[in-house]
């Protein structure tokens, strides 16, 4: 079984990918992916690598690399590289066995090389997530609701740019959910459910 999470930020999809990962004894795959794309690409720093970190490709805002050892990935944007790594990589991690993955436009990878996989967004209203920022983070309304909108639309550009599609669109995913209805855990439980019933 692979689960690919798209979600907003705020939502609790990182969080709630990992209970579906630790109910269903499955690998989770996230940030950690940049880890595995720095070593399929030896001579790009891993702190450009993080700030292309789902952020769509922008020639005039990006540095162009040229020594780098693969010649196809020369005069890219480490933001395309890194969609690159991270496809290739994607496609292995799954084609190896069960996992889950959140974002990195994994849903669509796994799509174009044909592997089954089922897709879930994970959403909630823009003030809840506001909140749950501002607790987690220790930061204020203004300061949170800056960040919510920031990481949305960099989310927003990147899936766009890289699929073609529109990111959270309900007819892209197998599943959406609003996850302030139920909560994180419950929201996760409900999934893993829903995910088992799919599989069948």
């Amino acid at each position: 079984m692979i689960i690919c999470i798209g979600r907003e930020f705020g939502s609790g999809g990182h969080e709630i990918g990992r209970e579906i990962a630790e109910k269903l004894g499955l690998e989770l795959y996230d940030r950690n992916l940049i880890d595995k794309a720095a070593e399929k690409m030896v001579t790009m720093p891993k702190k450009v690598l993080e700030k292309a970190e789902e952020k769509r490709h922008n020639p005039w805002l990006h540095q162009v690399w040229y020594d780098v050892p693969n010649q196809e990935l020369n005069g890219m944007t480490a933001n395309d590289m890194l969609y690159l790594a991270y496809n290739s990589i994607i496609r292995e991690l799954a084609e190896k066995g069960d996992c889950v993955f959140v974002g990195r436009c994994a849903d669509y990878i796994l799509e174009q090389a044909e592997l089954k996989h089922i897709s879930l967004f994970v959403a909630a209203p823009f003030e809840w997530r506001v909140k749950r920022k501002m607790e987690q983070l220790s930061i204020d309304e203004k300061e949170a609701t800056t960040l919510v909108r920031k990481k949305d639309k960099d989310r927003k550009a990147y899936y766009d740019y890289y699929t073609g599609r529109s990111w959270g669109r309900p007819h892209n995913y197998d599943l959406c959910i609003n996850s302030s209805k139920l909560g994180i855990e419950e929201t996760a439980e409900k999934l893993v459910k829903m995910v088992r019933e799919l599989e069948k």
